[in-house]
């Protein structure tokens, strides 16, 4: 029960004091990104379809699985983190293909079959098994020219998928995460700060900041998918309000 009710706040010291450059740099990265949330939940009211709500749901989820996610890290609980830090991928492609109200291929066929597609957003409505998150970013692959996503932007989602793969599993590496490494024989249950997995933490803070950094022009261009041509071009021609 102790440990249950514990808020880890000695580990979440350590975190602090080694690693005090990148989160602040992290905290500046989201916020960023928060900023741009209450223009996205406007215009999101004002279309009332499904498509721009699923567009809307799913990035403010990835926002919040980055939240949790470091979170869950800088209380030394690496595979969890992990795990949501996938989630957090895989939400990026699923808002990518709720984007878009055209045709695209959601199932691929063998034996000269053609391709199965559909409007992704009502699949997902639907709660077809083919929208599950796992697949979402093999889909935006082969959706990706359709969607006017570049090769590179998919490679880094893809490199970050199978990266945080490893955490998502059991496996070596979450054997790895929970013993200290320069203590043989010592395993931590509940989380842990361990100054030899200073290289590790640093790699995992710098993955957060990296797709923070890219996600606001993502969301100006989900935020473009949900107002109409007319009312953009309205928008372009009033001035600029100051902040």
């Amino acid at each position: 029960m102790r440990e249950l009710f514990d808020d880890d706040r000695w580990i979440k010291d350590e975190f602090g004091k080694h690693l005090s450059e990148p989160l602040l740099a992290l905290c500046e990265a989201l916020a960023a990104c928060f900023r741009l949330m209450a223009a996205l939940n406007e215009a999101a009211n004002r279309a009332e379809t499904m498509r721009t709500a699923l567009v809307g749901g799913f990035i403010f989820g990835v926002l919040d699985d980055i939240l949790v996610s470091t979170k869950l890290l800088l209380s030394g609980k690496l595979p969890a983190a992990g795990n949501l830090m996938r989630q957090a991928v895989e939400g990026v492609a699923m808002a990518f293909l709720c984007s878009s109200d055209e045709l695209l291929i959601i199932e691929t066929k063998t034996k000269n079959r053609p391709p199965v597609v559909a409007r992704y957003w009502e699949k997902v409505e639907q709660g077809d098994r083919r929208t599950q998150g796992h697949r979402a970013l093999r889909q935006l692959e082969w959706n990706a020219g359709a969607l006017g996503v570049s090769a590179d932007a998919v490679k880094r989602l893809c490199l970050a998928k199978d990266h945080y793969n490893q955490f998502s599993h059991c496996g070596t590496v979450t054997i790895a995460s929970r013993m200290a490494l320069e203590e043989v024989g010592t395993v931590y249950i509940g989380g842990q700060f361990d100054p030899a997995k200073l290289d590790a933490y640093r790699v995992e803070m710098n993955e957060r900041i990296g797709l923070c950094r890219v996600l606001p022009p993502f969301m100006d261009r989900m935020l473009a998918t949900m107002t109409p041509p007319t009312a953009r071009a309205a928008a372009a021609a009033r001035p600029a309000e100051r902040a």
